[in-house]
């Protein structure tokens, strides 16, 4: 881990009136961007249903399936990828001199997952950041790593789909510009890139610059693990596709990168919780060339609601697991 100064300008001037920010100065905004948000969730959960509205008939008529064992697979992958993203959180605890037990860690993240469903997408972060208060971590290195977090989940997500790309989608000049961008990724990701942008995107939100650095070999590897979670959550995509659709194994590629395609959507897209909708039409988009419309929008909703039942029996599980490991050592 290398330090890096905090640049001097990132900070209010000290002749700065706080009840002269921006957001003070227009009370208005806020429920004007709420009152926006609202309307773009039910504008894009009207076309959903509409469309899912005018192919009912393709919906219905489709040769359903479900296959037990594909569906605990993917049941199974989806708790791995939750697991391996706790284990994430915990290592970039660790990157930053955070001394949290793995357990408390994982029941941490897990229990701030559930707030992504709050419009706002923030509260997740707020969430976690008084949990991890109330552990007594320091709340700014705590925020490096939810910066770090959310960097490395969406360049892990682009690389995944840059390696995926020539499986499913072979052009000459496309593939080529795919493996390129693996290279720019991982720069992005150096001390020296990742420090001055970051402070850039955090000014941005009216935040503090960070004050320490990942190293760029723990990035590295940590941004290799967050790859291989996205193939997993791909592959749990892709086999609850096949115990409902019998979807064929040539699909598994374009499964995973439309999953990480529309993860990265819905963080562009940050507007709609959990990017209700927009993951959904990206879904929709990609699959159509395999699925009849309707069925891919039928699938992607159906996805919605398992991914929201294993994130439940995740949550339950590590929370329980970590209360138990208390209590054991309250009574040693």
């Amino acid at each position: 881990m290398s330090d890096v100064p905090e640049p001097s300008s990132a900070g209010p001037s000290p002749t700065t009136r706080p009840d002269a920010s921006p957001r003070a100065a227009r009370p208005w905004l806020r429920p004007l961007l709420r009152v926006a948000q609202v309307l773009l969730v039910a504008a894009a959960v009207y076309f959903l249903g509409a469309y899912l509205v005018r192919s009912w008939a393709s919906v219905k008529d489709y040769d359903w399936t479900l296959r037990p064992g594909w569906l605990a697979l993917s049941a199974v992958a989806f708790l791995l990828f939750y697991f391996m993203q706790a284990v994430f959180w915990w290592l970039l605890l660790r990157g930053f001199a955070l001394h949290s037990p793995f357990p408390t860690a994982a029941a941490t993240w897990a229990k701030s997952i559930l707030a992504r469903y709050i419009p706002g997408n923030v509260f997740m972060y707020l969430s976690r950041a008084w949990l991890c208060h109330a552990q007594g971590l320091p709340v700014d290195r705590v925020t490096a790593a939810m910066v770090y977090e959310q960097a490395l989940g969406v360049c892990s997500a682009l690389v995944a789909m840059a390696l995926l790309f020539p499986f499913w989608e072979y052009h000459p000049g496309a593939t080529a510009l795919s493996l390129v961008a693996i290279p720019v990724l991982m720069a992005l990701l150096h001390p020296r890139v990742f420090a001055p942008l970051s402070a850039w995107a955090l000014r941005l939100l009216r935040r503090p610059p960070l004050d320490v650095t990942l190293g760029f070999a723990a990035v590295l590897a940590l941004l290799g693990g967050f790859v291989v979670s996205w193939f997993v959550a791909g592959a749990g995509a892709w086999l609850l596709a096949r115990a409902v659709t019998g979807l064929a194994v040539d699909a598994m590629p374009l499964v995973i990168v439309t999953n990480a395609l529309a993860y990265v959507v819905g963080m562009v897209a940050f507007v709609f919780p959990s990017g209700i909708g927009v993951r959904e039409a990206v879904f929709t988009a990609s699959l159509s060339r395999l699925l009849p419309g309707g069925v891919a929008l039928a699938w992607a909703l159906l996805l919605r609601v398992w991914v929201i039942v294993i994130e439940l029996v995740f949550v339950g599980l590590v929370v329980a697991g970590a209360g138990l490991l208390q209590r054991r050592k309250g009574t040693a």
